[in-house]
């Protein structure tokens, strides 16, 4: 688990997950240096990203010319990672700014030493992400596909519609505990996942139903969830409720 500090105050963190010698993950910027001290004594064969995003890239450069990991990503994310990224002043200031870095695309399948991790694209919180199943133990590395059962805010330009389907397809491999971004692992991961569909295709109704009789998006926060959190206000309305609710239209 990594986390910048704000004021003394860590205010978001996510996970790396190192299994058989594969690194899923490197974090944000501003963590890098911890990453390198978490795996200077550890064999590590290879890294990978489940996503361009920026609080999952940040420690590739540093641990290819450090610690020299060779490090893969989606065929989408690529150039983006070669690339400076624009990003928001919150996103800076949580996270960093990742120095751009060449990565190498992922093919189908990952083989460690003892195990091989299937790819499998899903698309859903972003056109890029991919998540890896360990299919002979049922592990799930979910990246930020799957972050909890009932999510109520979301990304400007995410699109909940496409997150259903990336939901149903990790379904479909019948996983049995999925290890997310944030650190939390879930057991019982098809009925977890069940839930997660059933919960957005039931607000999705609603939300739907609302707006056809005229409501606002406003108004259709007020009445779903109460109002809005602080996060769209520090996040400049990047990451709220208003975009989750607009994600269904």
């Amino acid at each position: 688990m990594m986390g910048s500090e704000i004021n003394g105050r860590i205010y978001y963190s996510v996970a790396a997950y190192l299994v058989d010698g594969l690194l899923i993950d490197t974090g944000c910027h501003n963590t890098r240096w911890e990453l390198v001290d978490y795996l200077k004594n550890k064999e590590v064969s290879l890294a990978v990203n489940t996503h361009h995003h920026i609080d999952h890239i940040g420690g590739n450069k540093v641990i290819m010319d450090r610690l020299k990991i060779p490090v893969s990503a989606p065929g989408d994310s690529v150039s983006i990672i070669g690339g400076k990224q624009d990003i928001f002043s919150y996103q800076e200031d949580l996270w960093g700014c990742p120095e751009p870095c060449p990565v190498n695309a992922l093919d189908d399948s990952i083989n460690t030493a003892h195990y091989t991790l299937d790819v499998v694209h899903t698309s859903g919180h972003s056109p890029d992400h991919v998540v890896f199943f360990l299919r002979e133990k049922g592990w799930l590395f979910t990246g930020d596909e799957f972050l909890t059962e009932k999510p109520n805010s979301a990304r400007k330009n995410e699109d909940n519609r496409v997150i259903l389907k990336a939901l149903k397809r990790m379904l479909a491999l019948e996983p049995s505990l999925l290890i997310t971004s944030s650190g939390k692992m879930h057991g019982s991961a098809s009925d977890v996942l069940r839930r997660t569909i059933s919960y957005l295709e039931e607000i999705r109704d609603r939300i739907l139903k609302m707006k056809n009789k005229g409501l606002s998006t406003r108004e259709i926060v007020f009445k779903v969830f109460g109002g809005e959190t602080s996060l769209k206000e520090f996040t400049g309305g990047q990451f709220c409720r208003e975009n989750f609710v607009q994600s269904f239209f």
